[in-house]
């Protein structure tokens, strides 16, 4: 079976899978689908939930790469036969074209459960006017529509964010307490549901395309310097950057950063953590973040130019 989870970039994916690795405790393969060079995403799972995670890298499921994509799959499907397959597209990609590309290769051991889609209601308004297509349909192709972070939300009218979702699906299960409250036989349910067949999918959509850079062994002095940084980060002194993440090194630590929606987060990764930064949005000074972030001795011209990803 397999069950994807879609969402815009920081909606809360990984946080979401997760969870329910934790409540249900099943036989979960992760397939982690990341356009940029490195997957900070991966060690989260690993070492908190001890998942099994294969990544899709520099390549979009929704188009480029969606070859590879099936690929992975069918290979996944052959030799480990998990009980669920649970597959996070890109924040940036198409649900519809990640349906698609599924069901051109289903079969008895590959079905699809009806898909799963995380919003964070506290930027949902702002997201849906700046990308209108991209968020309508990650909302009309899933079944769940789930809000994330309500626990945190403030001065967000929860509701409105419910109204504008059932304009758009009318059809879908819409859960607006945080997730943490669901009872469990609600999460089995998830694993039990599968995809309406009968629902019309769109057909290919067209790129949304967006840049992003990866910066491996970063590093800052401090957390003082750390915290500096971000506030530049989300102040676009470093261009126009709408998610960024990773873990870098602070003398004999490693801290995980999370940035989304003009917000940040710190906290202490594991010592085994890979250290690297990914950065997506436009405009982005990557020779800026390469001398902010680096080592001398890895600051040098040309490394780690940014690309310009295509998502479908």
């Amino acid at each position: 079976m397999i069950l994807i989870i879609s969402g815009f970039l920081g909606a809360g994916k990984t946080t979401f899978i997760k969870a329910m690795s934790d409540i249900l405790n099943r036989d979960f393969v992760i397939l982690e689908n990341e356009y940029a060079s490195l997957n900070v995403d991966e060690d989260i799972l690993k070492e908190e939930s001890e998942l099994s995670v294969w990544e899709l890298m520099e390549k979009c499921i929704c188009c480029t790469g969606k070859t590879d994509f099936a690929l992975n799959i069918l290979t996944i499907a052959n030799s480990i036969a998990p009980e669920y397959l649970i597959v996070e597209p890109t924040g940036v990609g198409y649900l519809s074209n990640v349906i698609n590309n599924i069901s051109q290769i289903e079969y008895e051991q590959i079905e699809m459960l009806a898909p799963i889609t995380i919003i964070d209601p506290n930027c949902f308004f702002k997201h849906i006017d700046e990308y209108p297509e991209l968020l309508t349909d990650q909302i009309k192709c899933a079944d769940t529509i789930i809000l994330s972070k309500c626990d945190k939300s403030v001065d967000i009218d929860v509701e409105a964010v419910v109204s504008k979702v059932k304009a758009i699906n009318a059809d879908a299960n819409i859960v607006s307490k945080h997730y943490s409250s669901l009872p469990h036989a609600s999460w089995e349910e998830f694993l039990l549901r599968k995809r309406d067949g009968s629902i019309e999918i769109p057909k290919i959509q067209e790129e949304t395309e967006f840049e992003s850079i990866s910066v491996p062994n970063a590093e800052l002095p401090s957390i003082g310097d750390i915290v500096f940084f971000l506030e530049d980060l989300i102040r676009k002194r470093y261009g126009n950057i709408i998610r960024a993440k990773g873990t870098m090194g602070v003398s004999d630590a490693l801290i995980r950063f999370d940035v989304s929606d003009g917000n940040y987060a710190i906290s202490q990764a594991d010592p085994e953590s890979k250290r690297g930064c990914v950065f997506i949005g436009d405009d982005i000074k990557a020779g800026d973040l390469r001398i902010k972030l680096l080592p001398i001795s890895f600051a040098r011209p040309g490394f780690d130019n940014p690309r310009r990803a295509s998502m479908r």
